[in-house]
Formats: structure tokens, sequence, C-alpha cells
């Protein structure tokens, strides 16, 4: 199986999509499928390329299409739909004239659904969210002929707009458990970290915000008023994200106990889990985080051996139980202070916890899911 992997995004990004990305056409192309991702020839701010930025294999072709990169000029929306047709164009004319024998469009663009399947490609979607214009989406979405979603939320939406639920895979993220599930003892990777070396340290990793928008860093700094004997360290702010933190933490008085730091490699971030006690992810309880999201970080979490902290929602539980987590109410910072405070003051139960997640998280590594979805639209 052929299989072009098309999608309209700058990347190196330190944004966790690409990872996603990158990380599924290595798992395609080990697990049998010839594979060429396909993107714009966009200026990025990030440095080197793909294979070195994400530490893949090079197992599949990387091609950019021509498209008009208005980077530096603020041309607003205008200036975005001229690149976005662009490469919209070139990918048309780049695909035009393959053979549709055993070769797959796989997207997460929804216009391209319905532009290669009008010239005879087997299309394959992966959707991560629901567009706001959900009457244009979901006919779009139509022309697909498997789609792929992260969640089971958004596969029973689908449902609901009268698509086959046989046409429809539950697929979340993935990990590497190689990278992730290398255990390190936490001392030696505090000091490798230069983090204190007695200190109780909870822990966030990723993005500190989407779209502007929290995702429960601030719900983590007001908790810590609550249990004044803890650390909290997060890794992989923007510099706006890192400055809006420290100013919070600065208003409860807890900034001497707040570690913020910037982007981090994969094997750095499996590192500060490593050396953390606990691991937070109180994702707020909005309509993205309730139904659409798979985060990345969770499975990353649950292969570390660490205990884990989760928010109660829809698309959490898919994943975490009261077997492998904690699960605490969004939007509670006591919650999550009590949580903390429980986990260490057991030890043992956190680790019985922790070994439940490590054991469970071998579903979802990034072999095992490329290999079903291969499976899955083979048919």
């Amino acid at each position: 199986m052929k299989i072009f992997y098309i999608v309209h995004t700058r990347m190196p990004t330190d944004k966790a999509y690409g990872l996603t990305i990158v990380r599924s056409c290595e798992s395609f192309a080990v697990g049998g499928a010839e594979v060429t991702l396909v993107m714009p020839s966009l200026t990025t701010h990030e440095r080197g390329d793909i294979f070195e930025r994400y530490h893949v294999a090079h197992v599949f072709n990387v091609r950019h299409l021509f498209v008009l990169d208005f980077l530096r000029i603020n041309g607003g929306r205008m200036m975005f739909a001229l690149r976005i047709v662009s490469f919209y164009a070139s990918a048309f004319f780049y695909m035009l004239f393959r053979s549709r024998k055993n070769t797959v469009i796989y997207t997460r663009d929804v216009p391209l659904i319905e532009l290669f399947s009008r010239i005879g490609f087997s299309v394959v979607y992966e959707c991560h969210l629901i567009s706001n214009n959900r009457a244009a989406f979901f006919r779009r979405c139509r022309h697909a002929r498997h789609i792929i979603t992260i969640s089971d939320a958004l596969k029973l939406a689908f449902v609901a707009e009268g698509f086959e639920a046989a046409n429809i895979m539950v697929a979340p993220s993935g990990v590497d458990v190689g990278i992730f599930g290398n255990k390190v003892e936490k001392s030696q990777a505090r000091r490798e970290l230069s983090l204190p070396p007695d200190a109780k340290i909870v822990l966030y990793t990723g993005n500190f915000t989407t779209m502007g928008a929290d995702k429960g860093i601030t719900d983590i700094i007001l908790a810590l008023k609550e249990i004044p004997d803890v650390l909290f360290a997060a890794v992989g702010g923007a510099d706006p994200d890192i400055a809006r933190y420290r100013a919070l933490a600065a208003q409860q008085r807890v900034d001497e106990r707040v570690l913020l730091f910037g982007h981090s490699s994969q094997t750095t971030l499996a590192r500060y889990q490593q050396a953390a006690d606990v691991l937070l992810m109180p994702f707020p309880d909005t309509p993205h985080y309730r139904n659409h999201m798979s985060p990345v970080k969770m499975f990353e979490y649950m292969a570390s051996g660490r205990p884990i902290i989760a928010s109660d929602l829809p698309t959490i539980r898919e994943v975490l139980t009261e077997q492998n987590a904690v699960i605490v109410p969004p939007g509670d910072p006591q919650a999550i202070a009590g949580a903390i405070q429980t986990l260490l003051n057991d030890p043992a139960q956190a680790e019985v916890c922790a070994a439940q997640a490590r054991e469970d998280v071998d579903q979802y590594t990034w072999q095992n899911r490329a290999a079903r979805i291969l499976a899955f639209i083979a048919h």
C-alpha cells in the first residue's frame, strides 16, 4: 500500500500534532506501507529537518510543495487563505497523474477529502476536532472512504450524523515507550536536570496553553497554597506563557515553589518525568477537552512509571481509570492538592497506580496504533 500523508502545516513545530504526524508516518512505514509525507514548503522557526527534530528513522519520504508563504507579512485572513489555496493546488497537481491503485490519501485537512475523492483516490480522514461549521464539515467528510477519530466521543458525533460506524475507527494518540518507558532512578534524573534532590516534585509537561487557553496550570498553581511543602515544575512552555504563569505564581505568593521551563526534546521530557514524584494533567472542562482531545502527554505519562493525576473528563476516561490514575473533578484546585497529598503520603498506592498505567500503555504504542489503522483501511 502507498500512503500519501498530505497535511497543510508548518513543520518542524513545537506543537503536539507535529510529533503525531511524523510518528504516524514512521509507524506506517515500519508496518509495511510505502509512505510519503507531503507538506508545504514553509519557513519555520524550528531548527533541523523533521527526522532530526523528532528522532525518527528515515523510513518514509518527505515532499515539500510550493506554497505562497507570508510568514513575515501581517496579511491577516486573506494571506492565510492564499497560502492554503496555493498548497491545495500544488497537492492536487502533485497527485493528479499518479496511479489510484493501492494508493491512499491520508489527511487531517477536511477540504482535501472531497478534492481527492472526486478524482478517484481512496481518502482516509483522521479527525481531531469537529469544525464549528458542522454542516459543511460533515458534508465533506462523507467523501472519505474511512474515518479515524482520536476519541469515542468524536466517533459518536459522526454516527449521530448518519455515518456508518463500521467505517469509523477510534485510534487515540500514541507513545514511544523506548523513550518514555526507559526507567531511570529518580535521584539520577534530578542530578542530570539540576533539580532539588529531596524535594517533593509534581510535574506538568507539554504546551502550557492551546490557542491561548489555559490547560490546567492555573489550577495547579492555586493548589500549591494547600500543599506548602510541594515544588511544581512545568516543561514545554512558550515564552509568553512562561511569563503569564510566573506572574500568577508571584500573585499567589508561591513563585519560590514554581519552576517553569521552555520547550525540550522528547528525551529531556522523559527525564523530567522520571525526576518527578507525581505527574499532573488537570485539563479544564471545555468542549474541546471533554470531547475532542487525545493528549500525547497522557500516554507519555503512563509509560513513565510515575503516578498520574488527571481530570474527570470523558476523553480521559476512555483511557484512564481509578486503577491506573487518580481522577479529580476538573477546575478544582483543592481536589488536585488533596490528590497530590494522598499520593505523596501513600507511596505504595502510588506505585500500584503507576505500574498499572505502565502495563496498560503497551496497547497505545505508535507501532500498535499504526498496525490497527493499516489493517482497518486495507479492506
